[in-house]
């Protein structure tokens, strides 16, 4: 048996359960830094916003005397002093033309700022007793709240690498202990259990596996189990094929045996029936044989007396005529039976040498069926069967009148068996007739019919309804294999108990070949 081509790495168990863990954990780590990210942003967004409202507060609080005073030393601290937040890039106080004091964050350095806000600043009114008496321009970064998001990402990002590591050396040690290794060698053992390559194989092999106290005893055991069961039923099936082949030689030689012995049976009833075609004509053309011979003797004595009253010299002339008259009857009967006798042995021979020889040839379909008919009148001898024959018009076809011969002769034959007692008076009609290329044959009697449940079989072989009185079952059955095989027609039957059988023949005017040639008869 051939081995199966082993599944890729990729699909074996331990990769689909580290994948399956390491995306596991990595998309649950993955959610909790996305998590992270969004509270620390919105978190340090929060606080952000929350130092800026103090900043402009201390700044609506701080500002408007110290502008009012004109006291630049004070301004000067008051920026330094807030620029000591670290997001906060920008901050300047202007009151043109008078006013413009401003500092800018360079680094880790406090410099003095541009006169001009930078793009992107805010701006705050100072006022004092509810006059406006300058403007503040202050700008925030969010560079330090995006270096601390990028610390949590890069914290998750080897966190997710650690984890993911440390679940795949725990999976691959953890599972090749205990269940890869084992599941390895049970797949060994069942390997060499379905190659059959090692005669000294045992299923004590698992019994390893059967001592532990998991999952994988219960397989080794199911296993084994199984193994012993298949074990027996390929034993079981080993002597049930053997016993299957015993039987289909036996069978096939029955079956040679059987077909041998309806080849025989065919031949026999196609023998059977040249032997009832013997015994008519010997019945037939005994009668004109007969009326020779009693012409022949009376004209041999006739002849003898009167070369008798010759030699005497006592001939009259009335002796004369009389033998004269005696002569030519005795010829004219000798020669009228004569006649008969030699159409009826040229019919016979035909009929006879077309069945015994098969051979293919024209032939005109009336006068042949004529020439049936007369070989199987010596058959109704002593029975009141009548014989009609009805065919309008000369047919002329090409084909095998032999297998003809034999399909009338064995429907007759089947007819006076079957239809009719043996004192019971009857009718057969044989009717013919042609539409084209097609003949169509009618063989009908007015006997008892065949019964219903019997019409499908028939065709059968060996089926007969005399069993044990003289009934083979083959005659139908030739019938129906010379019209569907040797002519190349269709045969069909209709009855009713009672009403008499039918059977039509379609017959193609031009016989079929057979064996891929022409085989008309010489």
């Amino acid at each position: 048996m051939q081995r199966p081509a082993r599944r890729p790495p990729m699909h074996s168990i331990r990769f689909r359960l580290n994948f399956l863990l390491i995306v596991t954990v990595t998309l649950a780590l993955a959610i909790s830094g996305a998590y992270n990210y969004y509270t620390g942003e919105r978190r340090l967004t929060d606080e952000m916003q929350e130092r800026e409202s103090t900043l402009r507060a201390r700044l609506e609080t701080v500002l408007p005397g110290q502008i009012w005073n004109f006291d630049e030393g004070q301004l000067i601290n008051t920026l330094q002093a807030e620029m000591g937040w670290p997001d906060l890039v920008y901050l300047g106080v202007f009151d043109p033309p008078q006013l413009a004091i401003a500092r800018a964050r360079d680094g880790n350095r406090i410099v003095v700022g541009t006169t001009s806000p930078p793009p992107g600043s805010s701006s705050l009114e100072i006022e004092y007793e509810g006059r406006h008496i300058g403007t503040v321009y202050y700008k925030t970064s969010k560079e330090r709240v995006e270096q601390r998001l990028q610390g949590v990402i890069h914290r998750k990002i080897v966190e997710i690498i650690v984890v993911d590591a440390i679940i795949i050396t725990v999976l691959a040690l953890g599972l090749s202990l205990v269940a890869l290794r084992p599941l390895s060698r049970l797949r060994a053992v069942l390997d060499r259990m379905a190659q059959q390559q090692h005669e000294d194989f045992s299923l004590l092999e698992l019994q390893d596996l059967g001592k532990r106290r998991d999952e994988l005893a219960d397989v080794g055991n199911s296993v084994v189990r199984i193994a012993m069961r298949l074990m027996d039923e390929l034993e079981d099936r080993k002597l049930a094929e053997a016993t299957i082949r015993d039987a289909k030689r036996e069978v096939e030689d029955a079956y040679r045996q059987l077909k041998a012995t309806q080849a025989s049976l065919v031949q026999s009833e196609k023998m059977a029936s040249l032997g009832g075609l013997v015994a008519g004509v010997a019945h037939e053309v005994n009668t004109p044989v007969g009326v020779i011979l009693t012409s022949a003797s009376v004209l041999a004595e006739e002849t003898g007396a009167f070369r008798e009253r010759v030699e005497a010299g006592q001939v009259k002339k009335s002796d004369l005529l009389a033998y004269c008259g005696t002569a030519s009857d005795s010829a004219t009967l000798i020669l009228n039976n004569a006649e008969r006798a030699a159409s009826l042995i040229q019919s016979f021979k035909r009929v006879a040498v077309d069945q015994a020889s098969e051979a293919r040839r024209t032939f005109e379909l009336r006068q042949y069926l004529g020439e049936i008919v007369t070989s199987l009148t010596p058959a109704l001898h002593r029975r009141p069967i009548e014989i009609k024959l009805d065919c309008p018009k000369p047919i002329e076809m090409d084909g095998f009148p032999g297998a003809l011969s034999q399909i009338v002769t064995n429907l007759l034959t089947n007819t006076l068996a079957h239809a009719f007692d043996d004192d019971e008076a009857g009718t057969v009609t044989l009717t013919a007739s042609s539409e084209g290329d097609v003949v169509t044959l009618v063989f009908a009697d007015d006997g008892r019919g065949i019964p219903l449940q019997h019409l499908p079989k028939v065709f059968d072989p060996f089926f007969t309804t005399r069993r044990g009185l003289g009934g083979s079952g083959l005659g139908l059955h030739v019938v129906y294999n010379l019209v569907t095989q040797t002519l190349g027609g269709e045969i069909v039957v209709q009855s009713e108990v009672g009403q008499g059988t039918t059977f039509f023949i379609l017959l193609p005017r031009v016989a079929p070949l057979r064996g891929g040639k022409d085989e008309q008869g010489a």
